[in-house]
């Protein structure tokens, strides 16, 4: 799924994130079944859109998501050390991957709301993902990265809009 709910809620002793998710969910059912989940920090230029726009079609398929990745959006799915570990994602639009595991508290690291579901997660590992380059192909300066932005159903970098609004009927 995209998620447009990000957000960091504590650095100690470690990292803890949290994100909404609707109900009902195939991916809700499967963060709930394995209690782990990865989050992919994505580029904020062209090949992050990419990917979040493919991501946010839905996964209806199952993990069939994740085919047609490489070719559309220069990206593959790597299937994680055993059956309950998600897949991390190995491409140019992704900076970071975000191993985590549901909270044992509060409620599991479940609260539901009405029809949606608060996840809390602890982040175990923080991958570095692949090769960000600026428009002239020469690779960006470490405090030069930054993460996709979404706001007015637009995918933005700070300061610029990325693709345009798609037509919704």
């Amino acid at each position: 799924m995209t998620m447009s709910s990000f957000t960091s809620l504590a650095l100690t002793p470690n990292p803890v994130v949290s994100f909404n998710i609707a109900t009902p969910s195939r991916t809700f059912d499967a963060v709930e079944a394995s209690r782990r989940f990865n989050i992919h920090v994505l580029a904020d230029d062209i090949s992050g859109a990419r990917i979040a726009d493919w991501l946010a079609r839905g996964n209806a398929g199952g993990k069939k998501v994740f085919e047609g990745l490489a070719e559309e959006c220069e990206c593959e799915a790597v299937d994680g050390a055993s059956a309950d570990e998600p897949p991390v994602l190995r491409g140019a639009g992704v900076l970071y991957v975000l191993r985590c595991r549901l909270l044992d508290e509060p409620s599991q690291g479940l609260v539901r709301v009405r029809d949606h579901v608060i996840v809390l997660g602890e982040v175990m590992e923080i991958i570095e993902g692949g090769v960000e380059r600026t428009s002239q192909g020469k690779r960006r300066r470490e405090n030069e990265r930054f993460g996709l932005l979404y706001a007015d159903r637009r995918y933005r970098q700070l300061g610029n809009c990325i693709m345009p609004a798609k037509d919704h009927v």
